[in-house]
């Protein structure tokens, strides 16, 4: 079948509808307003390369959408006034929670990212995922009931999670030793009849690394691996803007790596020979067992925290085992170094953005990589993975925009 059949005739390629040409130009019109409000209608020609004439027909058709405001006039100049335009309060907002061991955290805001509304809470119940799923429930529920009224509808929920996330269908993956067995329950189940708004799930350390490349140390770096260590270890890749997920989700969890050096055999055994290395240096004396041995999730990331903040201060005993611990970290980051080559590695999460480990990560990095990477501390901190499904979520919430209002 010829699909060259259009205006021009046979063997002429057929030219987009006018239909899809003022679409475009209304999407355009709308992202550059996004972006650079206040702006009049010749400042946007000027931006965006668009006759004046075509700006001013899209500004009128968003304007009737609702997504669009006059917001002042130019001042202080001869000729023609130019209204300035802003995009309308109502237009909508987004929604965006983090879930870990520790915190359950939800932040509502406008389509440019600024929140309105933040909540956070431990984590309820006994630990059982069925407590995480009512949890979050309650609070996207108490959200959109706070917010709705003023700001429009809710366009899109991002929910970054402590576990894998399958590319294709965004269901949580369940793995051996997780750091966060509460979180294994499926978030489009949770949420079924709160809101039928896009739900973006992805893995916290993915979003952490693309909340660096977005707005933290990433900067010009053509490709960078984010190391997150905490209650767990994981790894997000980002290569230009793409996230790299694996065929499974599963890119990226180095706490499955092995070369523990026999002080925490099995699966996972990686992340353990970590998590433990700090808690058995804890012990009065040193050693190696003792209860310390057995601490996990929050309680392993704070004794490790107590080593770091020691071995800050000057403690002998505590350097010691920062730096045995920063070597064997550093030894899976050169691993990484020798089948990715990133140009840039950060350190994150509790334990990982403590400034006592950069060092001995970076000399081991320094040592054993066939060309050592620039390695960094990530500048986000805590809110990494929260501001990372927050621009998820402005980012749906965009460009669905236009369509939603012309449903």
């Amino acid at each position: 079948m010829d699909i060259r059949r259009g205006l021009g005739g046979p063997g002429r390629a057929a030219l987009p509808s006018m239909t899809l040409l003022r679409e475009l130009t209304d999407q355009i019109v709308l992202d550059t307003v996004f972006e650079q409000a206040p702006i009049t209608r010749a400042e946007v020609a000027q931006v965006t390369g668009i006759s004046k004439t075509t700006v001013s027909e899209a500004v009128r058709r968003l304007e009737g959408a609702g997504l669009l405001l006059p917001a002042g006039v130019q001042t202080g100049r001869q000729g023609r006034v130019g209204t300035y335009y802003k995009v309308a309060a109502e237009a909508g907002f987004v929604l965006a929670a983090s879930l870990d061991s520790t915190e359950v955290r939800l932040t509502a805001a406008d389509l440019f990212g600024k929140p309105f509304h933040e909540t956070s809470a431990p984590p309820a119940g006994s630990g059982e995922p069925a407590d995480a799923a009512g949890q979050l429930r309650a609070m996207v529920r108490d959200a959109i009931a706070g917010s709705r009224g003023a700001r429009g509808p809710l366009l899109a929920v991002g929910l970054s999670v402590a576990n894998p996330v399958d590319p294709g269908t965004s269901a949580v993956i369940p793995l051996p030793e997780t750091p966060h067995p509460a979180g294994l329950f499926q978030p489009r189940e949770a949420l079924a009849g709160v809101t039928d708004a896009p739900l973006l799930v992805e893995n916290d350390v993915n979003l952490a690394a693309l909340a660096e490349r977005w707005h933290g140390a990433t900067g010009e770096a053509g490709s960078c691996a984010y190391v997150h260590i905490g209650a767990g270890m994981g790894m997000g890749l980002v290569i230009g803007d793409e996230l790299v997920r694996g065929a499974r989700g599963l890119a990226g969890e180095i706490g499955y790596l092995g070369g523990s050096h026999g002080r925490a055999d099995g699966r996972h055994g990686f992340a353990r020979a970590v998590a433990e290395g700090f808690a058995t240096g804890g012990e009065a004396g040193g050693g190696t067992g003792g209860a310390a041995a057995g601490l996990r999730g929050p309680a392993a990331v704070e004794a490790a925290r107590t080593i770091l903040d020691r071995a800050a201060g000057g403690d002998a005993e505590a350097q010691a085992v920062v730096a045995r611990e920063g070597r064997t970290i550093g030894e899976a980051v050169a691993a990484v170094c020798a089948v990715v080559d990133p140009e840039l590695v950060l350190l994150g999460g509790p334990i990982g953005a403590h400034p006592a480990l950069l060092e001995p990560v970076r000399a081991t990095v320094d040592a054993l990589a066939p060309l050592a990477p620039r390695v960094e501390t990530g500048t986000l901190g805590e809110n990494a993975a929260l501001r990372g499904a927050l621009t998820l979520a402005v980012r749906r919430g965009r460009t669905d925009l236009w369509a939603r209002a012309n449903g």
